[in-house]
């Protein structure tokens, strides 16, 4: 045999050999995460251990709203490419298609990748970060997505949490400590008139120390309001936008205007710029007290020309505060304001 068809030959053989038994495909994970997480040391971690694992990309972005577990398989030039997508949570957990993995559980990681290798990973039913399927999380997320149609502020917190319960088509609880503190509080402080369900319903409880927590019952999903548990991931109050430049979700924070501010209480400023960038603002009132942030505390901001996010920002910061810019179940957005 000639050495021109002896090469020819073995090429044939390696190609025989890989259709045959099939080359392993290449898997490629994207980690999304709060902002504060997708560059912090839980994100260096993870990146050494999912590549010492053998996944042959990894990346790290920020949270998106929609969000959730997932793994796609699709073919490019021939070869098999898995996408998995995976959440990193606060707790340095990582949140795939196959249930929670932590850094030291290497042999659960590997055995996820040989799956996800040999037939995609994909489980008869994926879960979210909620424990709960992908099917469950679009429906709760609709149902909680409808806007509360009548004023909040002034009202007790447990009258407006009775009539979301009676209209809201997934069973709702709450904790006997936390509705004890709902009854023991303030009246509601922010006007959450507009904002969606769910925006609303962690909102709520938040003053009383509570947080939303979804979970399956069944074949149905019931959201409990309770006590901040570990390894219990809550609703939040707002999602990141999907939209990263605040000024195409908030535009009016970007608008100058003369301001002059020579020595008022840091409510009085907060309350004259709400009405000027048409968003509600959510205070986070927990933090707050624990903080012992006083609202009443005088702020200065020297006469001049500037635009309202450099406004917004100093007085709040002279206060002890900080804002982001977030959206409702819905996508609406709004301002969350809350200690630095």
């Amino acid at each position: 045999m000639t050495r021109s068809r002896l090469v020819a030959f073995a090429v044939f053989v390696i190609f025989c050999s890989d259709v045959a038994w099939g080359a392993k495909p290449r898997v490629e994970i994207e980690v999304f995460a709060e902002p504060s997480l997708s560059s912090s040391s839980a994100a260096q971690r993870w990146t050494k251990t999912l590549g010492d694992a053998g996944f042959d990309a990894v990346r790290f972005r920020p949270l998106r709203n929609g969000d959730r577990p997932d793994v796609q398989t699709q073919t490019v030039g021939g070869s098999t490419v898995v996408s998995v997508t995976a959440q990193l949570t606060g707790r340095g957990t990582l949140i795939t298609s196959a249930g929670q993995i932590t850094t030291s559980e290497s042999t659960k990681l590997k055995k996820w990748l040989g799956d996800l290798q040999s037939g995609g990973g994909v489980p008869a039913e994926r879960k979210t970060v909620f424990g709960l399927t992908g099917q469950q999380f679009a429906d709760l997320k609709t149902a909680l997505g409808r806007p509360i149609a009548y004023a909040t502020k002034g009202q007790r917190p447990e009258k407006i949490w009775e009539q979301i319960k009676s209209t809201l088509p997934v069973p709702l609880t709450v904790d006997p400590i936390i509705e004890k503190e709902m009854l023991a509080d303030e009246p509601v402080r922010d006007e959450l008139q507009g904002l969606a369900t769910g925006t609303v319903l962690a909102a709520l409880v938040r003053p009383a120390g509570g947080v939303l927590v979804p979970r399956p019952a069944g074949k149905q999903i019931e959201l409990f309001a309770t006590q901040p548990q570990r390894n219990v991931d809550a609703w939040p109050i707002g999602w990141p936008p999907e939209e990263k430049d605040d000024q195409k979700v908030v535009p009016a924070l970007f608008e100058f205007i003369n301001v002059d501010f020579p020595g008022n209480p840091a409510e009085d400023a907060i309350a004259a710029i709400q009405p000027r960038l048409q968003v509600p603002f959510i205070f986070d009132y927990n933090n707050m007290a624990r903080q012992r942030v006083d609202l009443k505390k005088t702020v200065k901001i020297p006469a001049g020309k500037t635009y309202y996010r450099r406004i917004l920002e100093r007085v709040l910061y002279q206060a002890g505060l900080k804002f982001e810019v977030r959206v409702d179940d819905a996508g609406k957005p709004l301002v969350w304001i809350t200690t630095l």
